[in-house]
């Protein structure tokens, strides 16, 4: 599937934009100093800036706050769910979720890095699968490295080398797109604990 057939117009969100709360919580989570920020976060993505289930948020937010638990569930169930769907993209689809990070660069730079994402036609998925298979060729225990030959396993590197420099600047960009969604888990989190600050006074 085409990204055009995706995102046709410029107004039009990506399908995988209304899970990038729980690809923020996912990161908060790793840290130790984010991670009281999570709640925000899932806040937000039930809420109208992702999910928007309405009348049915409280409920979700409710439930997946009741225990740590619900937390990890939800963000695990919510963050695969933002990596499939961005998954079926072509790094080179992503120029416009990236666009805002990439605001203060020159027209020639903001150029190079979306030559950059548009050099592989295959999706985000195929490419991450595939590098999964390069890299199990070349770190697989010595039992299993023998079943491959010296050219499989030198194609695997060079491979290898092919979709780092993409997936290394994905990496760069995702970094700054999450911190820019990070006020609003940030936002969010303050009010609910300030709410719950002021009902215990």
């Amino acid at each position: 599937m085409k990204f055009k057939d995706k995102m046709t117009s410029k107004t039009q969100r990506p399908t995988f934009e209304k899970y990038q709360y729980a690809g923020l919580a996912s990161r908060l989570i790793g840290s130790e100093e984010s991670a009281r920020y999570v709640p925000g976060a899932l806040e937000v993505l039930a809420g109208k800036g992702g999910l928007n289930l309405g009348e049915e948020a409280l409920g979700f937010i409710r439930g997946t706050q009741a225990s740590e638990k619900g937390i990890e569930t939800a963000i695990n169930v919510y963050h695969a769910k933002f990596e499939e769907e961005r998954g079926k993209y072509n790094p080179g689809d992503l120029i416009q979720w990236y666009d805002s990070v990439l605001g203060d660069l020159n027209t020639e730079e903001k150029e190079t890095i979306g030559r950059t994402l548009g050099e592989y036609k295959e999706t985000i998925g195929e490419i991450k699968k595939k590098v999964e298979e390069f890299m199990y060729k070349l770190k697989a225990p010595e039992g299993i490295k023998d079943k491959f030959t010296p050219e499989e396993l030198s194609e695997a590197k060079e491979a290898l080398k092919k979709y780092e420099k993409v997936l290394t600047v994905m990496e760069i960009l995702d970094t700054y797109k999450f911190e820019e969604l990070r006020p609003a888990a940030v936002n969010a989190t303050r009010k609910i604990e300030l709410k719950g600050l002021a009902s215990k006074l």
